[in-house]
């Protein structure tokens, strides 16, 4: 009986600890951007409230920008550029009458492999919340931050939205995705906002951003990510090969080297692909998981490997 009065004690405690924890304002803090180009036609977008009078959104969605304006319900409100950098792919909107509060920032190095997120902004021109987890972190020729992947999804339209954590505090801003859906979602870091919020803009928002062209130039994961939404195999594992030669430290190039061999049903590599993640980063949930799965498969303990097995990197052939 003491045990059962205990268990509800507890249940009680839980679900008024619950009741009191506020509920993100998601729509207050992330709100619509129409924008009409210069030849008439019109593009949606979204963007977080940083301050009062001022929104963070991404340069692609006001390309060509003849008027923007920000909708708050049935209420639009006049915008225009302030400064930005259309190569990272932020611009900063100024909204003079725009009176919204801003949302918590995150930490820049809070975010991590495995940590709960959710997508906030207007998906084909529909407010929509959607949850999911951080997939990968991936390093970029921008410098100061880490582009995130993630598995919660959104649509166009959702392009300048939100990217927050558990509690609220954002993390990143969404971005892009890739063609083939999947889980290719990615967000720029909260962190590059820092580095830009004195700047002018540096490139015309004509430009072209970083993660639009998916050249080796522009970094292995935008590379990888697209070949990894269409299952080739074999040019993924070549790239991965390269990467992990270029950049052996790298978690993620670690993990590309890991999924390419699952594609080719190569899964002995594949674990000593995912145990060499966990070398590097031991938290790392995603090399976690595929370790969990292949256990089931093999029949046999991967992720309580000895140290000697650890510690003895892939085999990387020409």
């Amino acid at each position: 009986m003491r045990v059962l009065i205990y268990l509800f004690l507890l249940l009680v405690c839980a679900s008024a600890q619950a009741a009191t924890t506020p509920v993100p304002d998601w729509q207050s803090w992330v709100l619509r951007i129409d924008v009409v180009r210069a030849d008439g036609t019109q593009e949606l977008g979204s963007g977080v409230v940083i301050a009062p009078g001022r929104l963070i959104t991404n340069c692609h969605v006001l390309r060509d920008a003849s008027r923007i304006t920000v909708a708050r319900g049935d209420v639009h409100l006049a915008a225009h550029i302030a400064s930005g950098d259309a190569y990272r792919d932020l611009c900063f909107l100024e909204v003079p009458e725009l009176t919204a509060k801003a949302p918590e920032f995150a930490h820049p190095l809070s975010a991590r492999v495995g940590l709960d997120v959710v997508a906030v902004g207007y998906s084909a021109g529909q407010f929509k919340v959607s949850s999911g987890r951080i997939k990968g972190l991936f390093t970029c020729a921008c410098d100061g931050g880490r582009v995130i992947q993630t598995s919660a999804p959104f649509d166009p339209g959702a392009s300048g939205g939100g990217l927050f954590d558990a509690q609220g505090r954002l993390l990143g801003v969404l971005t892009f995705k890739a063609v083939s859906g999947g889980n290719f979602h990615f967000a720029v870091p909260v962190g590059w906002m820092g580095v830009l919020d004195k700047l002018p803009l540096r490139q015309p928002v004509g430009q072209g951003s970083f993660w639009e062209d998916t050249s080796r130039a522009s970094g292995y994961f935008l590379t990888a990510c697209d070949l990894s939404a269409n299952k080739e195999w074999p040019k993924l594992l070549t790239l991965a090969r390269d990467w992990t030669r270029q950049e052996a430290a790298n978690p993620q190039a670690w993990m590309t080297l890991g999924r390419a061999h699952l594609g080719l049903d190569q899964k002995e590599a594949a674990v000593s692909d995912f145990q060499h993640v966990l070398l590097l980063d031991s938290t790392h949930a995603e090399a976690q998981w595929e370790l969990q799965k292949l256990e089931l498969e093999l029949g046999r303990d991967l992720l309580s490997a000895p140290d000697a097995v650890l510690n003895k990197s892939p085999e990387l052939k020409p």
